[in-house]
C-alpha cells in the first residue's frame, strides 16, 4: 500500500490562516496604539558656537525627551551665518543661540517666537530679573529665555596694593573704593608709590564702558530715544577723562599682547572685569597665581555678556523646542555648565548652591564667587537696542583718540555726537 503523508485538513488549514491574520491585524493594533515611543521622532535643529552650551546635556536631550531628535550644529563666524540665514528666511533652526548683541536681533523679532505664548511666564522667578528683560524686544515679545551672565567686579593685586599702602583684603577694598572717585584716589596713591610704573586702570575705555554699565539709564531708554548726553553717560566721559589727566591709566587695549604683557609683570595693578575675566586672566599671567583677588565694583555692580536661546518661527515644533531650551536651562543644568564651562548662572537659587563655592588657588584661596554672585543680584534693570553697541563704538573710538593722541576731551565728546548722530539717522 502506498503510504500518503500526513496533511492538515482543509478545516486545519483555513484555521492556520485565519490566526495569521487575526496576528498580523493584532500587530497593526499593537503598532497603531503603542504611544509616541513608537512614532517617528521629532526633528529639532539646534544652532550655538563652542562653549555657550555644555556639549554632554546637549547629549542628554535625547534621553530626556525620548520623543525627540536634536540635531545640534557648533557654528563658526556665528552670527554671519545666522544673519544670512535668517535674511533668506532659508535653513533657520528650530532653536537658536543668541548672544549679549540680543538687542541687534530686536529688528527681526517677529522671526522669533513669543515664549510667554509657550508658557515662559511660569518660570520667570526663577531668572535674574534684569537678564530676563534682555530679552525682551521693544514690541514686548519674549523672544530669548536666560542662559549664563557676565557680573563685574574689581579684580587687583593684593601685592602692588600693600606695596602702595592701600587695603588688601577684599572686604576692606569693596569699603574703602566704593565710588570712581575712590578709585582715582587710590589710583595717584600707586602712582606715587611706584614712581609712575604702575598704573592702577588698563585704559579709560574700560572706566567709561563699565561706568555706563552701571547705569539702570544707559543710551536709549524704551522708547528707543536717544539719551547718552544725559548726566549719567557725561558722567562716566568725565571720570574716564580723569583718569587720563591724572597719567594712572596704562591705557593698553584689552586682549592684546601688551595687557597680557601688563597683568603679567605688573604694570597693570587692577581692573573691572566681568567673571568670564578670570579665565582670561589665568591664561594671560600664570605667572601671577596666588597675587590677585576680587572685590566689589567701584559705584555699583554691572553686567558685561551673557547668552540666550530661543525658538524661531521656522520651527514646525515651538512646543516641544520650548520644553528643550526650558530644560538646558534649568538652575541644576545651569550650575552643570557653571562647572564645566564656567557660564556663570541666570537662574537664581544656582548663584546660592554649595556646587558654587570654592577656594580659588589663582586668587589667593579667595571664593570669588561670592562676591560675583552678589553682584548678580544687585545688577539694576537696563536697557539695550540695536543701535547701542554703535553709540558705544562711537565713544570708544573718541576715547582712544584722548589716551593715544591726546585729544582735547570736549572737541572728542562733540565729535563722537556727530558721529552718533550720523549713524542713527542713517
Amino acid at each position: 500500500m502506498k503510504h500518503t503523508p500526513n496533511r492538515p485538513s482543509r478545516k486545519v488549514a483555513i484555521s492556520m490562516v485565519s490566526i495569521a491574520c487575526l496576528l498580523s491585524l493584532f500587530a497593526v493594533m499593537l503598532s497603531a496604539c503603542s504611544g509616541p515611543g513608537s512614532s517617528p521622532k521629532i526633528q529639532l535643529t539646534l544652532w550655538y558656537w563652542n562653549r555657550s552650551i555644555d556639549d554632554s546635556l546637549i547629549q542628554q536631550v535625547g534621553k530626556i525627551f525620548p520623543n525627540i531628535d536634536l540635531q545640534a550644529e557648533k557654528i563658526t563666524d556665528y552670527d554671519s551665518k545666522v544673519r544670512t540665514s535668517m535674511a533668506g528666511h532659508h535653513g533657520v533652526p528650530d532653536i537658536l543661540g543668541i548672544n549679549s548683541n540680543i538687542a541687534t536681533y530686536f529688528p527681526d523679532e517677529d522671526q522669533f517666537v513669543d515664549l510667554r505664548t509657550l508658557g515662559a511666564d511660569s518660570i520667570k522667578s526663577q531668572y535674574l530679573d534684569w537678564k530676563w528683560n534682555l530679552g525682551v524686544a521693544p514690541g514686548g515679545k519674549l523672544i530669548a529665555l536666560p542662559m549664563d551672565t557676565g557680573p563685574t567686579a574689581l579684580f587687583y593685586r593684593e601685592d602692588l596694593f600693600a606695596k602702595a599702602g592701600l587695603p588688601t583684603d577684599p572686604q576692606q577694598v569693596t569699603d574703602q573704593l566704593k565710588s570712581w572717585d575712590d578709585y582715582i584716589q587710590a589710583g595717584v596713591k600707586m602712582k606715587q608709590a611706584t614712581n609712575g610704573k604702575v598704573f592702577m586702570f588698563d585704559n579709560i575705555n574700560n572706566v567709561f564702558s563699565q561706568t555706563v554699565g552701571q547705569q539702570a539709564l544707559q543710551y536709549f531708554d524704551r522708547s528707543d530715544k536717544y539719551i547718552g548726553t544725559q548726566d549719567s553717560v557725561k558722567q562716566a566721559w568725565a571720570l574716564a577723562s580723569k583718569v587720563n589727566k591724572a597719567g594712572i591709566s596704562a591705557n593698553i587695549t584689552n586682549w592684546s599682547t601688551e595687557w597680557n604683557a601688563g597683568v603679567s609683570n605688573g604694570t597693570i595693578a587692577s581692573f573691572v572685569g566681568a567673571v568670564w575675566m578670570k579665565q582670561v586672566l589665568q591664561d594671560a599671567a600664570p605667572n601671577t597665581k596666588g597675587k590677585w583677588r576680587i572685590a566689589r565694583n567701584p559705584g555699583g555692580d554691572g553686567n558685561s555678556g551673557g547668552s540666550f536661546l530661543a525658538v524661531t518661527k521656522a520651527s514646525a515644533h515651538p512646543k516641544e523646542a520650548f520644553e528643550v531650551i526650558k530644560w538646558l536651562e534649568n538652575p541644576t543644568n545651569q550650575l552643570t555648565s557653571y562647572k564645566s564651562l564656567q557660564l556663570f548662572p541666570s537662574t537664581i537659587s544656582t548663584l546660592d548652591q554649595p556646587g558654587m563655592s570654592a577656594k580659588e588657588d589663582f586668587y589667593g584661596g579667595q571664593d570669588t564667587n561670592q562676591i560675583f554672585s552678589v553682584a548678580a543680584k544687585d545688577i539694576p534693570r537696563f536697557y539695550f537696542n540695536e543701535y547701542s553697541d554703535i553709540v558705544g563704538g562711537a565713544y570708544s573710538d573718541q576715547l582712544s583718540l584722548i589716551a593715544q593722541q591726546n585729544k582735547d576731551p570736549q572737541q572728542a565728546w562733540n565729535d563722537a555726537q556727530t558721529e552718533i548722530q550720523r549713524q542713527l539717522l542713517r
